[in-house]
């Protein structure tokens, strides 16, 4: 029999904690909305799973770490290995250090708070487990995402290369628009929803917290079905994926714009709710493997390079924020961040690391799959394709923290993703998740 539960707390970080997402420090001055950590806890047969979602740009080992900890110590070993732990990606969310302690006291409150509350959160979905009914549905519709590298009519590949640019070609690819979600019934009414949606999390920018599109889209689906269900997002791979649409010279940076994405995809999931099935909950299986990622070694003539840049490109300082178009512009900040990030790979980069990737199997039609960092769509693309299953969710910046991970024909041609810095990964990590994460299922 299946049970399910749920519960959330909240996550929210008191002003003056800095934001994640861009290269520019942004110490926050407020909030539009609250960020949440989510959990939906499973049960079969007496094994037990849960999907754990943190509204953060991403999370890092000593966070990992750090939730195994306390996870072990309130649950007992061998329940985190049965978790997958993810984070949405917005872009302003707060921003906290991969080192034991953070940088300040606020900051420090706020890492632990964020801890405290996942296992709030955990034991709580736990206690609330009742008899539940699973239903999916899945369509293929994403008309709020768009690949954000281009072919220029030079021959290059450039990233974000801004509205109207008459440079422009076409995108470099296209990607896998499906849309997964999974209703939890229970009662006789939906109780909790999870749907799996690529596209990143930067609609807002600026210094205020927000869940980004996520939250709204949570508040548009609880607005139209009038009650408080819980709605996670499992972001799916969405390193080369974002929300500008470069034919248009529109504004979409600004809340508005989360507003306007979020209210779109809630249109879609709530617009796709008739076509839910029953999904066949009569079996849990949990696989956890270790895959080894290779990192970047640059050429002579690569460092070479970089250090050209830092002898000639003039050190001006940017104001305001410091985004991955300012690569395309060419503005000297950016070109020299980036120099220096290269001349730290060379010094700095150790071969390789590992990561977790953990697939979650349920009956003979659902799967979740975890991925490390911020992986392109590709990688889902060909984790799909290679799937047994009918609706095979797939989360990133679920399990272990990693960089972006481009195709491997994606080095070559350059672009913001690529650039190299401490410990980005190899042209071959991609092909090693996919094999790792298709062997686990």
């Amino acid at each position: 029999m299946l049970k399910a539960g749920y519960a959330q707390e909240v996550i929210t970080p008191p002003t003056g904690v800095g934001l994640a997402g861009y290269f520019n420090e942004r110490p926050n001055t407020g909030m539009y909305d609250d960020l949440l950590v989510k959990v939906v806890a499973l049960e079969i047969d007496g094994k037990r799973t849960a999907l754990v979602t943190l509204e953060l740009c991403s999370i890092t080992k000593v966070m990992f770490d750090a939730i195994k900890a306390r996870v072990d110590g309130e649950f007992g070993e061998g329940l985190y290995e049965n978790l997958l732990i993810c984070a949405t990606h917005t872009h302003t969310g707060p921003k906290y250090l991969n080192k034991p302690q953070q940088e300040n006291e606020v900051t420090q409150y706020a890492f632990d708070m964020t801890v405290d509350s996942v296992v709030r959160a955990l034991k709580r979905a736990f206690m609330n487990l009742l008899p539940a009914e699973l239903e999916a549905a899945k369509v293929f519709n994403n008309p709020y995402g768009f690949v954000r590298r281009y072919w220029m009519t030079s021959g290059d590949i450039v990233t974000n290369p801004g509205w109207r640019n008459p440079g422009i070609d076409k995108p470099e690819c296209d990607y896998d628009r499906t849309i997964n979600i999974l209703a939890v019934r229970q009662c006789g009414r939906i109780a909790a929803l999870i749907c799996n949606i690529a596209n990143h999390g930067d609609t807002i920018g600026g210094n205020l917290v927000s869940a980004d599109w996520y939250g709204r889209f949570t508040q548009e689906i609880q607005h139209e079905l009038k009650c408080s269900l819980p709605v996670l997002v499992l972001d799916d791979a969405s390193g080369n994926i974002n929300h500008f649409d470069f034919r248009q010279e529109i504004n979409q940076t600004g809340y508005h714009e989360a507003v306007r994405v979020g209210r779109g995809y809630a249109r879609i999931v709530l617009d796709a709710l008739p076509a839910l099935e029953p999904i066949a909950a009569d079996e849990l299986r949990i696989r956890n493997s270790t895959v080894t990622i290779p990192h970047r070694r640059l050429t002579d003539a690569e460092v070479a390079e970089a250090q050209h840049i830092l002898d000639t490109v003039p050190d001006i300082k940017k104001e305001g924020d410091f985004e991955s178009q300012d690569l395309a512009n060419k503005v000297p900040a950016a070109l020299r961040y980036f120099a220096k990030r290269a001349l730290d790979c060379k010094a700095k980069s150790t071969p390789s690391h590992d990561c977790r990737l953990t697939a979650i199997e349920i009956g003979k039609d659902l799967a979740f799959i975890s991925l490390p960092g911020e992986p392109f769509n590709g990688i889902s693309e060909a984790i799909r394709k290679a799937s047994p299953y009918k609706y095979t969710f797939v989360a990133e910046l679920a399990q272990s923290p990693s960089g972006y991970v481009p195709m491997k024909e994606c080095f070559a041609r350059g672009g913001y993703e690529v650039q190299p810095g401490i410990d980005t990964v190899a042209p071959e990590a991609a092909e090693a998740i996919i094999a790792a994460a298709v062997k686990n299922i």
